[in-house]
């Protein structure tokens, strides 16, 4: 029998979630409410579904509609777009959509109380490019930093960077965020993952980054070894070697 990884058990434990929503009759209540606001007799199909964003984000009853399905979202810790989606899109099947699910999510964030603006928007690019956020905190303060262009990211110049950049340890902090009941092993995956791209950020706003200095596993065997202990004594060596041999 194959492991389960810590993300299928919590992609596990979210579709219990959402079966749990579905028996719970709250999603036939909801949706006929739904389309009854909309004047709708069948479910949408996926072409209908895209075709009419702009008719249900401009109605104000429609509005009010989804806000409930935040409502009763948060009682079964799933987003609102999942409970919007399983009410009214024909043949909905969330675990093949490319959105999240649940309420709340694992997330890695950069977060900096730098001021300069061209800074932040340097910083901000390279963390967009790489699909995350900037968060810019004031002391308790805390508000998304967006770095703003009409043209895809990709396909952008790097903004220049700051004639003096800030210390290393002043520049950002990187925040992993998991909820509750999240796998153990999930967060060290993503903490793992979380230094590898602030590596990467500090390298591209131009920061000489060392590499880490690895210690031999020989350190831990240092008193089986007896480094540092003078001269060896007529045939110690070979004790040595063999406590070598079984590292």
């Amino acid at each position: 029998m194959s492991k389960i990884t810590p993300e299928e058990r919590w992609r596990k434990h979210i579709m219990e979630r959402y079966e749990a929503f579905k028996l719970s009759g709250e999603l036939r209540k909801l949706r006929a409410e739904g389309l009854k606001i909309l004047r709708r007799k069948k479910l949408y199909t996926s072409e209908e579904w895209n075709d009419t964003f702009r008719q249900r984000a401009y109605s104000h009853e429609f509005r009010t509609w989804y806000e409930k399905c935040e409502t009763i979202g948060e009682r079964f810790g799933l987003a609102r777009w999942t409970i919007e989606m399983a009410c009214l899109l024909k043949g909905y099947k969330p675990e093949r959509m490319p959105f999240v699910l649940e309420s709340e999510w694992p997330r890695i964030r950069i977060v900096t109380e730098n001021t300069d603006p061209v800074f932040l928007t340097r910083l901000a690019y390279e963390t967009q490019r790489l699909g995350l956020h900037v968060i810019q905190r004031q002391g308790s303060v805390e508000a998304t930093y967006i770095f703003t262009n009409p043209v895809p990211i990709m396909f952008l110049e790097p903004p220049p960077l700051p004639t003096n950049l800030p210390p290393l340890n002043n520049a950002f902090h990187i925040r992993v965020e998991v909820p509750v009941g999240y796998p153990p092993e999930g967060t060290a995956k993503l903490n793992k993952k979380a230094g590898q791209i602030a590596k990467e950020v500090l390298k591209c706003l131009g920061y000489s980054i060392s590499q880490r200095l690895r210690t031999s596993n020989l350190a831990s065997k240092a008193s089986d070894l007896k480094i540092g202990e003078g001269k060896l004594q007529s045939g110690e060596i070979y004790n040595i070697i063999d406590n070598v041999c079984e590292i």
